[in-house]
């Protein structure tokens, strides 16, 4: 009988694993979450094939053995979006949060960074904070894993809209002032900002100035214009 043909690759069971070197070990131990995942939650057994993603833009192909896997080859799928997305998002309250981790990176964002804005209603203290972050981190790396990325979005931390401003001198605010008619502009690298669930205080609206657009007449929640101006962002380049 002949070899078993591999299974395609946007089948196979996939797991982020750090620190996989380029020339590839005879085994790769997983981590404890992951190798549970493999076997308690996916019903895995060892021969199985499954994709280690190391996050630098690679897939090794292996099989499960034990509490490893046995490296088979190393691909490139072309998964990425063609553009860098950086998105810029006024901390909303915390279920909002998380949905538009999961929607951005599932579709394609490449960092998110955080920042409370006036009418921010969350208040993170230090050891929220660190905790928070751990959970949209495992978030954003279960969204990618799921949605066939092999690069994991960064997740990091500003202090204000004019940290973030200054920071991306290029960026694209979302605003629903009335007189703002500028569209979404895309480029091969992008910043785009969100604001809270309250909108843009008349403070910050001066800050915004010229760097303002908007998606249109509507009013979107912040989980909605997320997914929106993502996908209108990233999807449309493939």
């Amino acid at each position: 009988m002949g070899s078993r043909e591999p299974a395609p690759l946007r089948s196979v069971p996939r797991a982020f694993v750090a620190g996989v070197p380029e020339e590839l070990p005879e085994r790769i131990l997983l981590p404890e979450e992951d190798d549970k995942k493999f076997r308690n939650v996916l019903r895995l057994k060892s021969g199985d094939e499954v994709a280690i993603l190391p996050g630098d833009g690679r897939l090794v192909r292996a099989t499960l053995d034990g509490h490893s896997v046995r490296p088979v080859e190393t691909v490139w799928p072309d998964t990425e979006p063609r553009r860098r997305l950086t998105l810029c998002l006024a901390m909303p309250k915390n279920d909002k949060l998380d949905e538009s981790v999961r929607l951005g990176s599932e579709i394609g964002v490449a960092t998110f960074v955080l920042f409370p804005s006036d009418r921010t209603v969350v208040k993170w203290d230090e050891k929220k904070r660190e905790h928070r972050l751990r959970r949209l981190r495992a978030i954003a790396r279960e969204a990618a894993e799921v949605s066939f990325r092999t690069r994991l979005p960064g997740i990091g931390l500003m202090l204000s809209l004019a940290e973030v401003l200054e920071s991306y001198p290029n960026a694209q605010v979302l605003s629903e002032v009335e007189k703002v008619d500028a569209k979404m502009r895309t480029a091969d690298e992008m910043t785009l900002v969100i604001g809270p669930e309250g909108g843009w205080s008349p403070r910050e609206v001066e800050q915004i100035g010229e760097r303002a657009v908007t998606l249109g007449e509507r009013v979107l929640r912040v989980d909605t214009a997320v997914a929106s101006a993502c996908a209108l962002a990233l999807l449309g380049d493939r």
